[in-house]
């Protein structure tokens, strides 16, 4: 059980947790506010807050919202942190990623079937969340090399950011796994 309420939307009041709450069931796609919101919503500004962090991180940008979400899981993975996982795992599936991609990336991501490009993108947003202190030139440097400029670069390591941040927070207030 989280150690914080979970907010439906029949039991707010406030005008600005009423209007994200209806932004997320619009942008996200998935018909439901996750639990990660639901939360937060005993503090709008701070559910408004780190809602627009997460549209403008994961919904926005060239990086595409799949890519973005598989470095989320394997960030997640590697800092044991099962709500973003099985959440983003189930995100994935719903946005279309075939199963084999979905196992693969969690138990042996060298084979995973996708593209080099993807996985050292991948690669890179997790070294940024588990090993930042070592991340060197020569690790932005591969990416130019592959053909990521500037604005790309920055989402991953926006993205690494983001479910760093998620990790903390989920594991902190032992959130609950939605029902998906």
């Amino acid at each position: 059980m989280a150690a914080v309420k979970l907010y439906e939307q029949s039991e707010l009041t406030d005008p600005i947790a009423k209007r994200v709450y209806e932004e997320i069931l619009n942008e996200l796609g998935f018909g439901i506010v996750p639990n990660l919101f639901k939360s937060m919503a005993n503090r709008p500004k701070f559910l408004e807050a780190n809602w627009n962090h997460f549209r403008s991180t994961i919904l926005q940008g060239d990086i595409p919202r799949t890519l973005k979400e598989m470095v989320g899981v394997a960030i997640s993975q590697a800092n044991n942190s099962q709500y973003a996982l099985k959440v983003h795992l189930h995100g994935l599936s719903a946005l279309g990623m075939s199963e084999e991609v979905l196992q693969t990336l969690v138990s042996n991501f060298d084979a995973c079937p996708l593209p080099e490009r993807e996985k050292a993108m991948i690669r890179f947003g997790l070294k940024l969340a588990t090993d930042p202190h070592n991340v060197t030139e020569n690790d932005y440097a591969e990416l130019r090399k592959i053909g990521l400029d500037n604005d790309e670069i920055y989402e991953v390591v926006a993205t690494a950011h983001l479910f760093t941040g998620v990790n903390q927070y989920t594991d902190a207030i032992k959130l609950e796994i939605d029902a998906l």
